[in-house]
């Protein structure tokens, strides 16, 4: 699911992008970055550069290692000459891998001639090139579906994906694609997030009714739920949700190896189904959460890991529901992370940065930071808009060109060019012990 964050970090780094939810998360700390980030830009068209520095140093103690931050600092230090300092936060974006059009940006028009932002250009020339060799593996249909989770049965090799537009589950089997939970089945609102509970015989899907939900009532937006699908027959066996009033926005979900179900709300929350239980109860409120996205049950079950578009990475003990935000490398960019698998290492997809990636994420011992970050695959030719993914056979399988941004804020499809097919993707897997790139 799209998050919180995405288009002011759009703007930033010229992306092209959108948010799936209308409401921000009052994060304090979000928020701060955010008046901050404006105080910044105003004193800059004021030509009051050394005031918009102080105030950009300030919002990245509040957000550390957020591209957009580092490269608008980057950009008043050149206008004051400090060109060392300038230089400096270039490379530490460059580092991280990413990629923005700085070429004929007024701010960095001291330093077009150095030798060393000439460099900068170079590196973010080669964040440009593909990265691995990720291969279609599936193909789902036309993408005017709108299709955001992957499932895989580890016992049969069925794949299963999720239509937000459409409300239903596909499975593809033996290369042929059927549904396996026809539209609005059970009360089906928008499909997000997909988990197989092979000991219990489940495929959990994360709903949630919006407006890019075909045949739903604007009066039921805001309502989100999880369900529970017979592995086999597709039969609902098993849903909790909440109603309209909840406001919520449920895309994606983890499953503990005792049967507890952990759900993300996109709009700043988490939630917890335990096994015996027949409604969703609040999980490990924070006032730091914007958007939760992916999420990874690691340590037995005893952590959940969770992805927050805007904010990075937060790990949760789970018996004592305390929260913890993960720190990172200079050189890693947790921003716009969308989807999580694994036990660790951590898979995850990022959506929220260009170029868009698969990344391997290894996390301390204690799930507390983030020891360091590899891209798996990025600047494929059929990246556009990659969501969920999950692992299988050696392999991460993820929806590769979901075409979410073929989508207005109200649900309708944005011009007349037709969709492209949907394709599933798979990227090699390197051993859990092989060294970080």
């Amino acid at each position: 699911m799209r998050g919180i964050d995405a288009a002011r970090l759009a703007l930033a780094l010229g992306l092209a992008g959108g948010l799936t939810g209308a409401a921000t998360a009052a994060s304090p700390s979000f928020l701060k970055a955010q008046a901050l980030r404006e105080e910044a830009a105003a004193a800059e068209a004021r030509g009051d550069y050394a005031a918009a520095e102080g105030a950009l140093e300030k919002a990245l103690e509040l957000r550390p290692g957020h591209p957009g931050l580092i490269l608008s600092l980057a950009g008043v230090e050149a206008r004051q000459g400090k060109a060392a300092e300038a230089l400096t936060h270039l490379q530490q974006f460059v580092t991280m891998g990413l990629a923005a059009n700085l070429g004929e940006t007024d701010a960095f028009a001291a330093l077009r001639y150095n030798p060393q932002f000439i460099g900068v250009l170079a590196g973010i020339a080669r964040n440009t090139n593909p990265v691995g060799e990720p291969e279609i593996a599936a193909h789902l249909g036309e993408g005017s579906a709108l299709f955001e989770g992957v499932a895989i049965d580890a016992a049969s090799g069925r794949l299963f994906a999720s239509s937000v537009r459409q409300r239903r589950i596909v499975v593809v089997e033996n290369g042929a694609v059927r549904d396996f939970v026809p539209p609005g089945e059970g009360g089906l609102w928008s499909v997000f997030g997909l988990a197989v509970d092979a000991p219990r015989g489940l495929l959990w899907a994360a709903s949630a009714a919006g407006p890019q939900s075909e045949g739903v009532a604007a009066a039921e937006h805001g309502a989100a739920g999880v369900f529970a699908f017979d592995l086999e027959t597709g039969a609902l066996r098993r849903k909790a949700v909440l109603g309209p009033e909840a406001k919520a926005a449920l895309g994606d979900l983890a499953v503990a190896p005792d049967g507890t179900v952990y759900a993300s709300d996109a709009n700043g929350a988490l939630y917890r189904l335990a096994p015996d239980a027949e409604a969703l109860e609040p999980f490990a409120p924070d006032q730091r959460y914007v958007s939760p996205q992916g999420l990874a049950v690691v340590a037995d079950g005893a952590v959940l890991v969770v992805a927050d578009y805007a904010m990075g990475l937060f790990s949760i003990d789970v018996a004592t529901q305390a929260v913890t935000r993960l720190s990172a490398p200079s050189s890693v960019a947790l921003l716009g992370l969308d989807g999580l698998a694994g036990a660790g290492p951590l898979i995850a997809t990022q959506n929220g940065v260009a170029p868009q990636r698969v990344l391997r994420l290894r996390l301390g011992p204690e799930w507390d930071y983030v020891q360091s970050a590899e891209v798996l695959s990025a600047n494929a030719p059929f990246h556009h808009e990659i969501t969920l993914g999950a692992i299988w056979d050696g392999a991460f399988w993820y929806v590769a060109n979901s075409q979410w941004d073929r989508f207005g804020p109200d649900g309708a499809v944005l011009g007349e060019a037709p969709f492209a097919e949907t394709v599933v993707v798979r990227i090699a897997l390197p051993p859990p012990d092989a060294p970080a790139q």
